[in-house]
Formats: C-alpha cells, sequence, structure tokens
C-alpha cells in the first residue's frame, strides 16, 4: 500500500512539532507516555483494563500475549488507548505511538469488530500510523544524529527505548545512513 503524496514529510514535521510542545530538540528521544499525556489521550495498561471489564482476560494471559497489542477506545471525540503491558517495554512503546499516530491523524472512529465478528481493519489509515508511529519515536533528525554519531543499533535501541528492528528500519527509510557515510568520504577526501 502506497502512502499518499506527502505524508512522509508530514509525518516528519508531527515528530519535530510534538517534540517541539514536548520542550525537546528535534533529535531526541521521545516517551510515548509523555507524548499521550501531551495529546490528553490517557493510556491504559491491558493488566488493569482486565480488572474493569474481566472479559478481556484471555488477551492478558499467556496463550493471548501476540494476539493483541493496543488500541484507542473512543467516548465521543475521547480517546482512551489500551496496550498490553505483558509485552516488552520497547514493543509497548512502539504499540503506543501507533495508537498515537491514529489520534494524530484524526482517523475515525470504527467499531473493533462488523456484525460477522471480524476485525475492521483499513488498509490506508494503518499504513499511515505504522510510517508514523515509528516516526514519532525515531524522528528523521534522530537517525541522522545516530548515523553521524556512529551508534550501533543496539546502542540506538537502547538509548531511544525501541526495538533494533524498528531503529534499522527508521536509519533506513530516511536516508541517515547513506548521508553519513557519504559525509565521511567527503571528509576523508578533503583531508588528502
Amino acid at each position: 500500500m502506497a502512502l499518499r503524496r506527502g505524508f512522509k514529510a508530514e509525518a516528519n514535521w508531527w515528530a519535530r512539532s510534538v517534540r517541539e510542545e514536548l520542550g525537546i530538540a528535534p533529535h531526541l528521544p521521545i516517551c510515548p507516555w509523555k507524548l499521550a499525556e501531551l495529546l490528553g489521550f490517557p493510556v491504559v495498561a491491558l493488566s488493569e483494563y482486565e480488572k474493569i471489564d474481566p472479559a478481556v482476560g484471555y488477551l492478558a494471559s499467556t496463550n493471548g500475549r501476540g494476539e493483541f497489542s493496543a488500541i484507542t477506545l473512543f467516548s465521543g471525540t475521547a480517546r482512551l488507548i489500551i496496550h498490553n503491558d505483558s509485552h516488552a517495554l520497547k514493543r509497548q512503546a512502539a504499540n503506543i505511538a501507533h495508537e498515537l499516530a491514529h489520534g494524530v491523524l484524526f482517523h475515525p472512529p470504527k467499531p473493533p469488530f462488523d456484525v460477522q465478528g471480524t476485525r475492521h481493519y483499513d488498509p490506508v489509515i494503518e499504513e499511515e500510523a505504522n510510517w508514523l508511529g515509528p516516526a514519532l519515536l525515531v524522528s528523521e533528525e534522530a537517525a541522522n544524529h545516530i548515523a553521524r554519531m556512529e551508534l550501533t543499533p543496539a546502542k540506538a535501541s537502547d538509548v531511544y527505548k525501541v526495538s533494533e528492528q524498528l531503529m534499522l528500519m527508521r536509519l533506513n527509510v530516511t536516508g541517515a545512513l547513506i548521508r553519513a557515510s557519504r559525509r565521511r568520504q567527503n571528509v576523508s577526501l578533503s583531508s588528502e
């Protein structure tokens, strides 16, 4: 699924904009829980939500862990993010960032399932959230900074509290590694 024209630039703008709102530099890590607070989207752990609604117990169990990451529930215009706190913290950050992306982009609410019990899935809005969520966590400026500093993906993953897979994706799709490599080549050529 192709993203609409200009969407990647818009995602970069959002990543800079939310950092500005939080008062942090464009290249610094962002905490999705703090961003959710800024946006007014309460975040509830699945283990806590299970106390309110025991019907979600299976999803919080060992058997159901892999079947649920996060969801945004709506009440009018209010949003509530429920996330699977049995996942690793880096995965939880990505899950929450994905849901925040839906909110930032004002994706419309839909019931989670249709009348046949099949999950509602809109490939366009999911692709947008799949792109913006990671961009919120690792901005283009962050990717460029990481590449310039020559941090390993593992070290950058720890600093930004995201998975190595997400970090590598952002380093690649932003072109940060290529730009940093070219800069180093140009510096070495000019010093000869």
